[in-house]
């Protein structure tokens, strides 16, 4: 046998866990990690130069790619430091900026789009050209990024804000995204013949990875030259939701995270290069990574660890820095991967630096390490040989269950088992939680999914987690005959989770189903206290037909304002341009008597149902965050009454309040002299600069004559902002990241940026 295929056996039924270097891998000074880590040096620029993208093939060795090259990089005396290399491909000539091993072949970005390089006769080396699947544009850093095979079987394609995806690319009725704007997530048939957007709105996230519920996540760049205006908004760690918009509209107008249709931000870091994102499901570090995800920012030379905890239908966290240079080595990771070993990996390299991959392993206290989950606590069944439990176990327990590594080795095990083994595995109330959504999910994947039978029982289990994996494995079914009673009942749901992945298999399956039935589960999300699910509740009501709309809005009755705000929200979805339905519910329940976070959920609703901000528009870009995208000439004899109880409205008793509901009154353009006082009055001496450019752009388009007070007051605003931003210390635009390779054009493509 193989060596490297025994190593991997030996590791896959537990006979060895951790393939531990030798003294030959030496710490490397210029990274550090936390206390019990260690980093050193795997590969160097000799290599691989210059490295774009990383990855772990099917049989667990380390792939890089560069600009015209795909590595294989050999450690052959296995001792934690690769000594060659073997070319895979001479390309693609653009490098890869994402690359999946399916078996022996290559699905990459690059050169055409995705890509596949073949090796059928499994001499590591590609057979020919690449077959292309789907023309995208590749190169630029704003392009075609991450490739990857989802929980589900699917293929997910994240692609930046310059790659030019729209509505041709949607082949799915089902699409959650219809016209999809700015960067993209993409998911492709696991034959890659069909296609659909789950999400759009990003600017330039470069890579993704799903959490151990299944949840997707990638790390979305800022829009650095902003720095310090009202729409600047910072690196962000983005729970992606299916039909979420994550608010890039253009270089001077990014939607704030307070909107209710944003998509939630698990963690912020200011200014950055966002690049790779890896979710660490193995066993080698300690219970406070286990499941956390990692991110790298290229810029400024970092790694964070993002644990994750449920909050509120999605989660929070507390992110802490993982790695850093030290001195004046230049760190610059571009990737990000989990080695079969339980070893982050990490990548170094664009815009022509040095290449190098870093290994960065646990080697602290063993009674810090999470328990061995192939250990079963459950009891044998009557029919079950102790050969299959074993093997049922080490299928549900496999470490990193998505990478080509682990899947080469599970997927032969799901072949060598029956279908009834992983459907009594979802049932097994002993066996570990985790254990149970594998068995789930691989059912929904290779085995076709569930019987009504073992659905029906799986609806009543006690695990949230279960429950919720279930409702996402129902969004694939295809023959059912309880199919909508199923969802209506997890719709009902107490655990908001559960309810959020109900949605998403409702929108996910369309018509396909009885919508009908399911009216009284939709009913009760709409009105959720999670804003996540009422979102997810909008977008699956908005997929009603309109007898079905119309039933589902007569059972809402008009004091519930966080539904009736859903329902309107649905309708906007459902239409385009102006929605009077919509500014009328939001005036309501602004007026009402609900909390803030409803009230400026109304703001927002207001700003939807007047056709939104943001370009096109035909004034300054600065304008594109408070003027209408759509011309509101036609509906003008029916804003005055709305401007009034508006301005009379301004300003409120909350801050957040007054801020938003400044840039309704600036899509609205009242003349009106004394709410230009107002405006005014919200810039002080004491007051933030960013604050001050905000209202000052509101009072910009406020049409009224200014008398003399009034221009004084807005000279003297602007003339005080620059001393009021150097004396907080605030920054400002320099055309920063030219610091950091000055020789490069301004049109060059900033790698991450």
């Amino acid at each position: 046998m193989n060596r490297l295929w025994f190593l991997m056996l030996c590791f896959v039924f537990g006979v060895i866990s951790v393939l531990t270097p030798s003294q030959a891998a030496e710490e490397f000074s210029g990274l550090k990690v936390p206390e019990g880590f260690r980093a050193t040096l795997y590969a160097d620029d000799d290599l691989a130069h210059d490295i774009y993208s990383m990855t772990i093939d099917s049989l667990g060795r380390v792939v890089v790619s560069g600009p015209g090259y795909v590595r294989i990089l050999i450690d052959a005396d296995q001792d934690g430091v690769a000594e060659s290399y073997q070319q895979f491909a001479d390309g693609p000539k653009t490098g890869a900026q994402g690359m999946y091993f399916l078996g022996r072949d290559l699905l990459c970005t690059g050169d055409a789009g995705l890509i596949r390089y073949r090796d059928q006769n499994a001499d590591d080396r590609a057979d020919g050209k690449p077959d292309v699947f789907l023309q995208t544009k590749t190169g630029g850093e704003h392009n075609t990024h991450s490739i990857q095979k989802g929980p589900d079987g699917w293929w997910y394609l994240l692609l930046g804000n310059t790659a030019g995806i729209n509505e041709k690319y949607i082949t799915r009725k089902t699409s959650p995204v219809k016209k999809p704007y700015a960067g993209t997530l993409m998911r492709l048939s696991p034959d890659l013949t069909q296609g659909e957007v789950i999400a759009d709105g990003f600017r330039n996230a470069y890579d993704f990875s799903f959490s151990p519920n299944g949840d997707v996540f990638t790390y979305d760049s800022d829009g650095e030259r902003d720095i310090s205006l009202p729409w600047y908004r910072p690196t962000r760690v983005f729970h992606v939701l299916p039909g979420s918009n994550a608010g890039w509209r253009s270089r001077s107008w990014k939607r704030p995270d307070l909107f209710f249709d944003m998509p939630p931000v698990i963690a912020a870091f200011h200014r950055g290069s966002p690049t790779g994102v890896a979710s660490y499901q193995h066993r080698q570090f300690p219970t406070a990574y286990q499941g956390a995800l990692f991110v790298a920012d290229w810029t400024f030379g970092r790694v964070h660890a993002i644990p994750l905890e449920d909050y509120d239908s999605t989660y929070s966290s507390e992110p802490r820095e993982f790695i850093t240079g030290i001195g004046q080595f230049g760190f610059a990771p571009t990737d990000l991967d989990v080695g079969s070993d339980g070893s982050l990996y990490v990548s170094v390299g664009g815009r022509g630096t040095r290449g190098s991959v870093f290994r960065i392993e646990y080697t602290g206290p063993v009674e810090a390490q999470k328990p061995d989950l192939k250990a079963p606590s459950f009891s044998p069944k009557e029919n079950d040989s102790t050969e299959t439990l074993q093997t049922l176990t080490d299928c549900l327990s496999a470490p990193q269950p998505l990478s080509s590594w682990s899947r080469q080795a599970w997927l032969p095990q799901v072949k060598s088992l029956e279908p009834a083994d992983f459907f009594r595995a979802t049932l097994d109330r002993t066996r570990p939680v985790a254990q149970r959504i594998r068995a789930i999910e691989i059912v929904t994947e290779v085995l076709g999914g569930f019987p009504d039978r073992i659905a029906e029982q799986l609806i009543l289990e006690k695990s949230k987690r279960v429950r919720a994996r279930l409702a996402w494995s129902l969004g694939y079914q295809s023959q059912s005959e309880t199919l909508a009673e199923l969802l209506n009942a997890l719709l009902k749901d107490e655990s908001p989770l559960v309810a959020r992945f109900a949605l998403q298999a409702f929108l996910q399956q369309g018509d396909q189903i009885d919508q009908t039935t399911c009216l009284s589960g939709l009913q009760k999300t709409l009105g959720a206290s999670q804003r996540y699910v009422r979102q997810s509740a909008a977008r699956a009501a908005a997929t009603l037909n309109a007898e079905d709309f119309k039933t589902l809005s007569s059972r809402v009755s008009a004091d519930e304002g966080a539904a009736q705000i859903s329902l309107a929200y649905a309708s906007i979805l459902k239409q385009e341009g102006v929605i009077p339905l919509a500014v009328r519910t939001g005036i309501s329940v602004f007026e009402g008597d609900y909390q803030t976070d409803l009230r400026l959920d109304a703001l927002r609703l207001i700003q939807l149902g007047l056709g939104d901000m943001g370009p096109p528009t035909k004034m300054s870009a600065v304008f594109d965050g408070y003027a209408n995208s759509v011309d509101l000439t036609e509906f003008e004899r029916h804003l005055d009454p709305i401007r009034i109880r508006l301005m009379e409205a301004f300003p409120s008793s909350h801050e957040i309040l007054d801020y938003e509901l400044a840039r309704v009154l600036s899509m609205l353009t009242p003349y009106n002299p004394k709410l230009l006082d107002r405006i005014l009055a919200k810039i002080t001496k004491d007051s933030d600069p960013v604050s001050d450019l905000h209202y000052l752009i509101v009072a910009a388009r406020i049409p009224s004559d200014r008398s003399r007070e009034q221009s004084k007051k807005i000279a003297s605003a602007l003339v005080h902002i620059d001393a009021k931003l150097l004396q907080l210390k605030l920054p400002q635009d320099t055309n920063w990241d030219d610091r950091f390779n000055p020789h490069f054009p301004d049109d060059f493509p900033r790698f991450g940026t």
